[in-house]
């Protein structure tokens, strides 16, 4: 029997999803919400959710939320009454009175709520070896426009650098990365982020260089901006998570 999805948000990475599990055909969408029904109205009308309101009627084995971090801030109760959830918009766990209410409940409904790697790699790492990693210092850089900047500058421009916590509140649409990685390892307050906006590029480039003891690490990621905020790695590695999660069978399994 195929697992079912549900996706909420149906930008870049949400049509991308959709896509490759009409593709495939090993697992299926159930319903797309999103509260720009431009964005969905060429799909069939029975796979639409026209009000957030429908979510509580919807059972899945997971949804998927790509949207933004006011999504789910507004819709994971509803969602986790139901089933399993993958977030993508990991600034709004920044807030730690609502990471703890969100992680309370889903215990509370033994319901699981998964972090994915997203546009990164090495977080793996990270999350086994917190006891000994001391520094962890995220660096992103991307063009002033995909950083929502207006004005125009001519040569890099650093245009934040402290904890990642309020790295998350300035730029909730770009530092998920950041969150991700915070998450997995030293926190919030202990990780360093920094944002550079580089007229100069086209690239959307991550710099995590991680320290502790008897250890240094040094992960670089670039891609290329298929959409505002997103890289072209993103949706792929997106697509992976959400299959690894729903078909997981016997036999060799990358953990």
């Amino acid at each position: 029997m195929k697992k079912k999805i549900g996706l909420v948000g149906f930008g870049v990475i949400g049509k991308y999803i959709f896509s490759k599990i009409e593709e495939e055909g090993l697992m299926e969408v159930d319903f797309v919400y999103d509260v720009d029904h431009k964005k969905t109205e060429s799909l069939k009308p029975s796979l639409i959710l026209n009000s957030s309101d429908e979510l509580g009627e919807k059972s899945v084995h997971l949804v998927v939320e790509v949207a933004n971090s006011q999504a789910i801030r507004e819709l994971w109760l509803p969602i986790l009454h139901k089933s399993d959830l993958l977030i993508f918009s990991l600034t709004s766990l920044a807030d730690e009175h609502f990471r703890q209410e969100i992680e309370n409940c889903a215990r509370a409904l033994n319901k699981k709520i998964y972090i994915p790697h997203g546009a990164i790699l090495g977080l793996d790492g990270i999350y086994d070896g917190k006891k000994v990693i001391e520094n962890v210092e995220v660096t992103t850089i991307k063009h002033p426009k995909s950083l929502g900047m207006k004005e125009d500058i001519s040569e890099p421009l650093i245009v934040y650098q402290g904890p990642t916590r309020w790295a998350c509140e300035r730029f909730p649409r770009n530092v998920n990365v950041h969150a991700a990685i915070a998450l997995s390892g030293l926190g919030f307050d202990r990780t360093i982020s920094k944002i550079v906006a580089d007229p100069s590029t086209n690239l959307m480039t991550h710099v995590i260089v991680v320290s502790g003891k008897g250890l240094h690490w040094k992960i670089e990621i670039e891609s290329r901006s298929v959409g505002e905020v997103t890289g072209s790695y993103t949706p792929e590695s997106a697509y992976q998570t959400v299959r690894r999660l729903c078909l997981s069978n016997a036999g060799f399994h990358l953990a």
